[in-house]
């Protein structure tokens, strides 16, 4: 199987591998909130302790969104989800924080709430912070209004001294999978997940959500056989939103480990070309534009593995004019760059990279403190093979970057530098994402990430 090309779950810069209590995040000073947005939500940014305190003072759970300036599937629920009028009448039922996961203030929190996907968003009690609800990637309106409700009757039953929700009630039961899931025992994740399937109704809001939650639990246990028999047997219960495809991606991953003589390996494709062709092609699902090229991505990475290069190259072209009209009907320059890494893959896939040049110089124009643009602006020239155009944009990224995403910034330089046969230039660019990796706290950490690091840092130097 190929590697898969995009997912509304983006994937982790860094994982978070924690155990499962920590202390919870040092108090720091309140900052403003935000302006209200369209729904009359005031998002306070990057401040967890006056969230907490607003949180406490107020007895409402907090809402945390853990977004990131790269990720385009953040960009799409904030600007054409979050904004929408139908949470008008939660707004003011919850405290709203809104957390940049790049930025150093932030990762005492991330310590306590990892983030594996982007986004995700937590719901919190404001007595104990406990965690009351997850959801994990792109949403439909509906179905983070679904979220919500699951997050207010969580804090709602920490509160009822006995008379909350019941042992069996589904919500609890997605609560502890939830719980379980971010302390890494997806063993029980699993169990939780599908003992809260089985005991609500067929039509239940949240069961499309829930099934991407459980696949991904078995994926993360390596419980490849396990995981592809339950993408074989539910994918038709994983709605019209988000969820189906996320949920097709997960199935995929697990059957790629397969052994080749497997017989789940090409069943799995073959009917996630089929789901997802369905997906795509429904103007009625709730899918932002983002979703619907995902799931485009997603369905041409299938498509590719059958070897139909002409139907992946017809649908690319779709997802190409959809998102060029999507950037050019955006409201402002922010939200127009939630299309510029998905428009950067299919035009450099379409062979026409050098056409979205302009669009993504005038992106950066229009940004100019803001990494993503030179970053995606670098990929493509790196694509094309202008190595001079492609470093020069990668460097002013390089100086506008923070965080982990400064390590990613750093691969694409090395890229380049090889490219260019720099191999000196290269290997210090690797000694520079080993630095940056060690140089993380705690809660951006990321063992692993830091492993390859080395590894791929060594094996340069023994050239």
């Amino acid at each position: 199987m190929t590697k898969f090309l995009a997912i509304s779950l983006t994937w982790a810069v860094f994982a978070c591998d924690r155990p499962a209590t920590h202390a919870p995040p040092p108090t720091v000073p309140v900052v403003d909130e935000a302006p209200q947005t369209s729904a009359g939500i005031s998002w306070i940014e990057d401040d967890y302790a006056g969230a907490l305190a607003a949180a406490k003072r107020e007895n409402k759970p907090i809402v945390i969104d853990m977004w990131a300036e790269w990720c385009h599937t953040c960009l799409s629920m904030q600007h054409y989800v979050l904004e929408d009028k139908a949470f008008e009448p939660l707004a003011d039922r919850f405290v709203w924080l809104s957390l940049d996961t790049e930025k150093e203030q932030n990762s005492a929190a991330l310590a306590v709430y990892p983030v594996e996907f982007w986004p995700t968003f937590f719901i919190l009690s404001p007595t104990d912070e406990s965690v009351q609800a997850r959801y994990v990637g792109a949403a439909s309106v509906a179905q983070f209004r679904e979220f919500l409700v699951q997050g207010e009757q969580g804090h709602l039953d920490a509160i009822a001294d006995g008379g909350g929700l019941a042992q069996d009630d589904p919500l609890r039961l997605v609560r502890d999978g939830d719980r379980a899931s971010i302390a890494g025992d997806y063993a029980a994740a699993d169990t939780a997940y599908q003992q809260a399937l089985d005991r609500a109704p067929a039509n239940w809001a949240r069961r499309p959500d829930v099934l991407v939650s459980q696949i991904s639990a078995r994926s993360k246990a390596e419980r490849w056989g396990d995981c592809v028999d339950l993408g074989l047997s539910v994918s038709l219960e994983t709605g019209n939103a988000a969820s189906a495809a996320d949920f097709l991606f997960w199935a995929g991953q697990c059957a790629d480990k397969l052994p080749a003589k497997d017989e789940r390996k090409l069943a799995m494709v073959t009917k996630a070309i089929e789901r997802l062709d369905l997906l795509v092609n429904d103007q009625s699902a709730l899918l932002s534009i983002d979703d619907r090229s995902d799931a485009m991505s997603i369905e041409r990475a299938f498509i590719e593995q059958v070897g139909d290069l002409d139907s992946a190259k017809r649908l690319a072209q779709q997802q190409r004019a959809m998102l060029d009209k999507a950037a050019a009907d955006a409201p402002d320059a922010h939200a127009a760059s939630t299309y510029n890494w998905p428009r950067a893959e299919v035009y450099v896939y379409l062979g026409v990279g050098a056409e979205l040049i302009a669009d993504l110089e005038a992106s950066e124009k229009a940004m100019p403190s803001n990494y993503d643009p030179p970053y995606r602006l670098a990929w493509v020239h790196l694509k094309l093979e202008q190595n001079d155009k492609a470093l020069a944009a990668a460097n002013r990224a390089l100086e506008r970057v923070y965080g982990p995403r400064r390590a990613r910034v750093l691969s694409l330089l090395a890229s380049i530098h090889e490219a260019g046969g720099d191999k000196a230039a290269a290997l210090a660019s690797h000694e520079q994402i080993v630095a940056t990796y060690e140089a993380l706290p705690e809660g951006q950490q990321n063992p692993a990430s830091l492993a390859a690091a080395r590894e791929a840092l060594a094996k340069l130097a023994a050239k």
